[in-house]
């Protein structure tokens, strides 16, 4: 077995080039070394600044934006001009050039940029206007060109304010004005974003990549399959539990779908799943690792930013809902082993229990740690570099995980490089919000989406899960929640929406978009691993994902669920109320419960599951009847059927 994950822990390596680097240089000779250089001296400044306290704003964060941008133009070919895989071409030296002068501008004049605040100078203008369009470009080369049009769109709305129809006019502002405002302060590209990138980003970022260094992705997959194994589904099971341990170390679904991947779809395939429905499961519990704490794809630090509410208490708010999304993609892949009748997977199969969590154990004793300095107060960054070094120290006591003086170089380059595209992310989204700030267009839109529903709670969630879900598509996780948060999040605060409530549902939608067609960039992943046919994997994710689409309405409802105002009791009867609701939903979708359903079962059971939505008394007692009339009647078919069964057994003796 630890032959086969070797094997299988190299080709997903180039899967992961091939899919998420597909635009970066391979260079020989100086400029390689020139690169590896750049790298680790970003990572090394972080580690810096984290131990020995951060540098004013303004120089902290260009500072890790000017790392950035020359890592961008130094190893991302632009795509459109055809050049050498292995050169730097002259205009990406001059963008080069360029970054490094508007980011030495800021750490020279920070503190005249502070003072004259409002007031700027014909220089901050002019480099304002430079640092805007190289923010596009790297942009556009590491994240794609959709959040480059969101980005160039509000920044448009600013000018043309007068121009716009009914709620969205202003008075509109100058372009002076605009790339100022953007530029030579804290309100734009370096402003709260780019602050959470600069620290606890990083930080966890780092993490990840000594994590992966000590072989932590494939020792997490064969402890998942050593405690899902045995059990009918196992491997889909496995995978399922291997997504929610790599979401605790990737930002990014796609990696998490190449990372576990190609080590679970083919297992599933294996046992008789079929091959869109193997890319389906590994798609949606991919894109549940973005939902699972303590990381969240890197969202939960700009939420406690943005929201002001403590991080500690967003990752446990964010914790039932997760369970119960990873729950009800569980209980949905056992029922379709059962549908198909599999048969278990023999144990001399699987890896041994006791020796998985023996290997795993210097891996998870960091993630501990890091769980639990958050809850005794210590703040994420410090958390995340202390528990880094614990990792560091205790890896080397295991040959497994042992790590060499090239690994922890080569550990902290990937880190920089895993950095890059979430960094110019967090830089282009700050002038989202810098021209939410100047215009006020959240509170616009806000009342856009009031408008329309009419102040109705149901519609106004309707409207706001469509607009997350179209918002979300294509971006990267701390992209998306930056957005939605900026200007669908207002509409629900508005009508009384707790705002954590109201933050967790935008992100859950959010993250839905990349298993939901016909974008669902996370499901074609999925079937590229499993050679299957793409829009019909990208359906079988979205059914399995179809709980996530349940579970933001149930918390709303019932704030108890994100532990809003929760007591003991009433906490425990919303969270059984709330997993019977996505049991019901998963065995509807699939057509089987404790046997095959009818088609009036099926009905029942996705019936009882909205019912079960909005924890309002009476409709979850209606819910409950429905879900346990259903769950009795199928136990009497399902005890008749297996009669049936032995008595043919004993007529064929």
């Amino acid at each position: 077995m630890a032959d086969k994950s070797e094997n299988l822990g190299k080709k997903e390596e180039g899967q992961e080039l091939d899919l998420e680097l597909k635009s970066r240089r391979e260079f020989d000779g100086y400029i390689k070394w020139l690169v590896l250089i750049v790298a680790i001296c970003w990572s090394l400044y972080q580690i810096y600044t984290a131990l020995f306290g951060l540098y004013p704003a303004l120089i902290q964060r260009s500072v890790t934006l000017g790392f950035a941008l020359a890592l961008i133009f130094l190893t991302y070919q632009s795509d459109i001009l055809q050049n050498d895989q292995k050169k730097v071409p002259v205009i990406d030296w001059a963008f080069i050039f360029l970054s490094i002068t508007v980011i030495v501008y800021v750490v020279l004049n920070f503190e005249g940029l502070a003072r004259r605040a409002g007031m700027p100078t014909t220089y901050d203008y002019i480099f304002g206007v430079i640092a805007i369009l190289i923010l596009l470009e790297a942009t556009r080369r590491t994240v794609g060109i959709p959040l480059c049009i969101v980005s160039i769109v509000f920044i448009l709305y600013a000018y043309l304010g007068p121009y716009m129809p009914g709620l969205l006019d202003h008075r509109g502002y100058p372009m002076r004005r605009i790339a100022a405002h953007l530029y030579a302060g804290t309100e734009g590209i370096f402003g709260i974003p780019l602050y959470v990138m600069s620290t606890y980003i990083y930080a966890f970022i780092l993490f990840g990549a000594f994590l992966q260094a000590t072989g932590g992705s494939e020792l997490f997959i064969n402890l998942a399959y050593a405690l899902a194994g045995p059990s009918k589904g196992g491997p889909a099971k496995a995978a399922v539990l291997a997504s929610g341990f790599m979401g605790t170390i990737s930002g990014s679904s796609l990696a998490n779908v190449v990372t576990t991947g190609n080590f679970t779809i083919p297992l599933m395939k294996k046992v008789g799943y079929r091959d869109t429905f193997s890319g389906g499961v590994e798609a949606a519990a991919s894109s549940g690792g973005q939902i699972m704490p303590p990381v969240m794809g890197a969202a939960a630090f700009i939420m406690a930013e943005m929201t002001g509410i403590s991080y500690v208490t967003i990752i446990g708010a964010a914790l039932i809902p997760a369970l119960l999304y990873f729950g009800s993609i569980l209980f949905m892949v056992h029922f379709e082993a059962d549908r198909l009748n599999m048969s278990t997977t023999p144990r001399s199969e699987l890896p041994d229990l006791k020796t998985a969590i023996i290997d795993s154990f210097p891996l998870l004793f960091p993630i501990a740690t890091i769980v639990g300095m958050l809850v005794v107060g210590y703040s994420p960054l410090y958390a995340a570099m202390y528990s880094t070094g614990i990792m560091i120290v205790i890896a080397q006591l295991r040959k497994k995980t042992r790590m060499s003086i090239r690994d922890i170089v080569g550990a902290l380059e990937t880190a920089a490089h895993n950095s890059v595209a979430v960094t110019a992310a967090c830089a282009i989204c700050g002038t989202i919000i810098g021209v939410v700030t100047l215009t006020g267009v959240g509170l616009r839109m806000a009342q856009v989406i009031l408008h329309i529903s009419g102040g109705h709670l149901f519609l106004t969630l309707l409207l706001t899960m469509v607009a997350s879900i179209i918002l979300g598509m294509g971006m990267p996780t701390t992209a998306k929640y930056i957005i939605l948060a900026t200007i669908a999040a207002p509409a629900l605060t508005m009508i009384g929406v707790p705002l954590l409530a109201a933050h967790l549902f935008i992100f859950y939608y959010g993250i839905l978009a990349e298993v939901t067609p016909p974008v669902a960039l996370t499901s074609y992943g999925a079937a590229a691993v499993a050679g299957a046919d793409g829009m019909k994997t990208a359906i079988d994710g979205f059914k399995m994902s179809i709980a996530a689409f349940i579970v933001p309405f149930m918390f709303v409802y019932n704030p108890m669920l994100v532990l809003v105002e929760a007591e003991p009791v009433a906490l425990s009867l919303s969270i059984i109320t709330a997993m019977a609701g996505v049991i019901a939903l998963g065995g509807g979708v699939i057509g089987h419960f404790l046997t095959k359903c009818r088609l009036w079962e099926r009905g029942l059971l996705i019936g009882s599951a909205f019912l079960l939505i909005f924890g309002l008394g009476i409709s979850d007692v209606i819910g409950l009847v429905l879900f346990v009339g259903v769950v009795v009647l199928q136990r009497f078919r399902s005890r008749g059927e297996e009669e049936v069964q032995i008595k043919g057994g004993e007529n064929i003796d």
